[in-house]
């Protein structure tokens, strides 16, 4: 039975990202992807390769996840799979606007944003 068990548990983590809006107005996440077919996808493929996340004042609807498998992104390979897949990510709230644009600016952005015990969840949070 224990062997059952062990079958369906993974010892892997779920690679998530997860972007939450802490300010007192709406914000908004534009991510937009390169060309071409990505191992990372935020959504299912489209016509648009831009992504588009507005989100709501903090307490209300004011965060999106995105689940993409297992392991962590602490991986080099992982991380490196998802930069590639991005072009350019901008962030703006009421109160400031930021674009984060080339493989070493993502790369950075991302990187320093990576949490949990395991390193599997990537949070931005927007103040």
């Amino acid at each position: 039975m224990f062997l059952l068990v062990l079958t369906f548990v993974s010892c892997d983590p779920a690679q998530t990202l997860l972007i939450s809006n802490e300010t007192d107005a709406d914000a908004t996440v534009m991510v937009v992807f390169k060309k071409g077919d990505h191992y990372y996808k935020f959504v299912e493929p489209s016509a648009s390769d831009t992504l588009i996340i507005d989100l709501e004042p903090k307490g209300q609807d004011s965060q999106e996840t995105f689940r993409f498998g297992l392991g962590t992104w602490k991986i080099q390979s992982s991380l490196d799979s998802l930069v590639a897949a991005i072009d350019l990510i901008e962030i703006k709230t009421s109160k400031s606007k930021n674009l984060y644009q080339g493989e070493k600016q993502i790369k950075a952005f991302i990187k320093e944003r990576i949490r949990g015990s395991r390193k599997e969840l990537i949070e931005i949070k927007l103040k």
